[in-house]
């Protein structure tokens, strides 16, 4: 039973390793097959069958996850970025470059890491990003890189170079073009070189030397033709075509345009294919057939556009509006001008800056707005003058012969070592023949000991380089700590005017704010004295109009029968005094409304009660008039007294001609944020509430935005009165 049980187990164990090996080994052969893949996509990539490469190495990369590889994993992530790199698909570039980067940081492998990093930069500084930028390839260099003095530190000094031309500064981007290049030559790098050459000449172009400018593009292109760089040649025709346009070969520049759109097509690169399109817009331009360059340049802008672009479209803005200007477009040429000023603000490239102030003062200079030309011209002035474009120039100079020179002393060097090694070979070869052995050992003497000086000589060069590393390295930190100073100064300079900029932008609001309200509060007043005149036009017009008609009426009829009835028309006259009595009240009553010392309710209750004594007392009725005393001071508006005075005088006079009272009390209280007023007697309730006197009660109530109702009682009448204070 045990022996059964250990041959089981022994079984099982035997089992557990050959499925192990079985899985080892089929993980081995997808991992071959990935690697496979991966070489075969390296064929393609050389032919430019893009799309080729792209399939293999998206089948080595599933391959390689399925084996659980790694370090095959990671190659073909690298692959694929550089392969969207080529095909100018930036995005996709990026999105392989964040897949690889966890997987190639596990590994820990710097040469892997270096490509990343490398590319990162050249993705930030297509999205304007160049502080980014700037730390992504010194972080290349800094990965052992700058020690190796290899092809790829040459491609990492290139695009330093490339990001300082982006930022104006011309001087650094030629002395990391010159180290870049001397890397190429070292390394035997022609693809390297080609592409520094047609750096090189992009960076003359903008200092305005045209011919040294065409002088390095023809270096890039015919190395390139050697290689069949359809890619860099692409590059180079689109740059030596523009330089041909400023000499005025238009020939010449459109054979080279047509040339460079062509590669561009091939090689199937959106950027390339945009940057063509461009090129051939400032051709057209050249040959004044206006509507075929604006044509081709809204082409390019929106290929731009597409892979966000941001460099290229802060330059393609300001030409598009060059265009649209001649097209006498004024709208879409300040628009254009405006895009390309704010996206070159964002990237901080003075060159582009510069340019779109200088275009937008000609715009407005030749549309005869003077002023605005004057401000953007003094701003181009204040950018032109900041790129320092002579002392930019004299230090490109002094960069170029230092490059030039230590070139060929180096060359001349090594040829006199090498002649002198040459000649004591010759010398030594000449007394071996004469059989002179003791002079033969002599001259094996002399040449291991101009060997050894040659030794020493490399050892000193190699010491003095080293040397050389070491100065630029301080150079490059006092640079840095000089910067940092600079940022921390700019720091505090930003604080302090945002602190000034935001008490400013309050102390603007603020006056803005209490100027409105002034504005406000006045319109209201005119607004409410408006209304006043016209309430006082429609009473006088309501109340007093009829009346007066009323009397004018009567004196006619009573100067016509003064005589043959003089019993009727004394009655005529009596209702002529009896009006005209009623007109002086109404009168009254208006003018003391409007007068502003009467405002507050103390007034209004002494008019009320001085009424009613001259109605009331005289039937024996006795008249109680209260004010709570908060209310004493309160103001009341004209409206509001006037309706207030003509409602209480309508119950005064109610209660005199139909209530039989011998008692009246009228309380004046506040009621939270509204007044109340209670009217009491002690008379009889006469009708149903639904007379003249009282429907006109309610509606001034309704006016004032109140309510007022009447309640009859046993004991007396009550009227209930209550309008809001607010």
């Amino acid at each position: 039973m045990k022996l059964k049980l250990l041959l089981a187990a022994l079984l099982h164990v035997l089992y557990i390793y050959a499925n192990e090996a079985f899985s080892q080994a089929a993980k081995s052969r997808l991992s071959f097959k990935a690697q496979k893949l991966i070489t075969l996509s390296e064929g393609f990539i050389k032919r430019n069958e893009y799309d080729s490469a792209s399939f293999r190495l998206k089948e080595a990369l599933q391959l390689s996850i399925k084996a659980d590889s790694h370090y095959d994993m990671a190659v073909a992530y690298d692959k694929l970025a550089d392969l969207s790199q080529s095909m100018g698909k930036s995005n996709e570039m990026n999105k392989f470059d964040s897949l690889a980067f966890p997987v190639v940081r596990q590994l820990k492998d710097s040469s892997l890491l270096v490509n990343i990093y490398n590319r990162k930069g050249i993705y930030a500084i297509e999205r304007g990003k160049n502080h980014d930028a700037d730390i992504f390839f010194k972080t290349a260099l800094a990965l052992g890189l700058q020690k190796q003095a290899s092809e790829k530190t040459g491609e990492v000094y290139s695009n330093l170079g490339s990001m300082y031309l982006a930022k104006g500064e011309k001087d650094k981007a030629l002395e990391n073009f010159l180290k870049a290049l001397t890397l190429f030559e070292r390394n035997n790098a022609e693809q390297g070189m080609g592409e520094t050459y047609s750096n090189i000449s992009s960076l003359f172009y903008l200092l305005g030397k045209v011919d040294d400018a065409i002088q390095y593009q023809q270096k890039s292109i015919t190395i390139r033709k050697k290689l069949d760089d359809k890619k860099g040649l692409a590059v180079t025709n689109i740059n030596i075509g523009q330089l041909y346009i400023l000499k005025g070969s238009l020939e010449l520049a459109l054979n080279h345009l047509q040339q460079a759109l062509r590669y561009a097509e091939q090689v199937k690169n959106p950027k390339l294919i945009a940057s063509a399109y461009s090129a051939l817009s400032v051709y057209y331009s050249k040959t004044k057939n206006y509507s075929e360059a604006l044509s081709w340049q809204t082409k390019g802008i929106a290929l731009f556009e597409e892979i966000n672009d941001k460099q290229m479209l802060s330059r393609l803005y300001v030409s598009a509006g060059n265009l649209a200007s001649v097209a006498n477009d004024s709208l879409k040429s300040v628009l254009y001008y405006k895009k390309g000023l704010n996206l070159a603000r964002s990237l901080d490239n003075k060159e582009n800056i510069a340019n779109a102030y200088e275009k937008l003062s000609a715009f407005y200079f030749a549309r005869n707005h003077f002023e605005q030309a004057h401000l953007y011209y003094k701003q181009f002035i204040t950018y032109r003058d900041s790129i320092s474009e002579k002392s930019n120039l004299a230090k490109i100079t002094e960069i170029r012969t230092l490059y030039e020179t230590e070139k060929k002393d180096g060359e001349i060097s090594r040829l006199n070592v090498l002649q002198k090694l040459k000649q004591l070979q010759i010398e030594k070869q000449n007394v071996i023949i004469a059989g002179n052995v003791l002079e033969a050992k002599q001259k094996q003497a002399e040449i291991e000991l101009l060997s050894t000086e040659k030794q020493l000589k490399d050892d000193a060069l190699e010491k003095q380089n080293l040397l050389t590393k070491n100065r630029e390295q301080q150079l490059a930190l006092s640079e840095k700590e000089a910067l940092l100073m600079d940022t921390q100064l700019l720091n505090q300079k930003i604080v302090r005017n945002l602190l000034l900029t935001g008490l400013v932008l309050t102390l603007v609001t603020g006056l803005t704010w209490l100027n409105r309200f002034k504005l406000k509060r006045k319109i209201q007043q005119q607004a409410d004295l408006l209304a006043i005149r016209n309430s006082i036009s429609k009473n006088l017009h309501d109340e007093i109009g009829s009346t007066l008609t009323s009397i004018n009426i009567l004196s006619n009829v009573s100067q016509k029968t003064l005589l043959n009835n003089p019993v009727h028309a004394g009655e005529m006259l009596g209702k002529i005094s009896t009006q005209s009595k009623t007109v002086q009240e109404k009168m009254s009553d208006i003018v003391w409304a409007i007068r502003p010392e009467n405002e507050k309710m103390e007034s209004l209750v002494a008019r009320i009660r001085e009424y009613a004594s001259q109605t009331l007392e005289v039937l024996d009725i006795d008249i109680k008039i209260a004010l709570g005393d908060e209310l004493i001071d309160q103001e009341l508006p004209i409206q509001a007294r006037k309706e207030l005075l003509l409602i209480c005088k309508e119950a005064i006079s109610n209660i005199a001609r139909h209530a039989g009272a011998s008692t009246v009390t009228m309380e004046f209280v506040r009621h939270n944020e509204a007044l109340q007023l209670e009217i009491k007697d002690n008379g009889k309730w006469k009708g149903g509430g639904t007379g003249t006197g009282t429907k006109s009660m309610r509606d001034r109530a309704q006016q004032l935005g109140g309510d007022l109702s009447v309640v009859p009682g046993d004991s007396g009448t009550l009227v209930h009165l209550l309008i809001p204070l607010t």
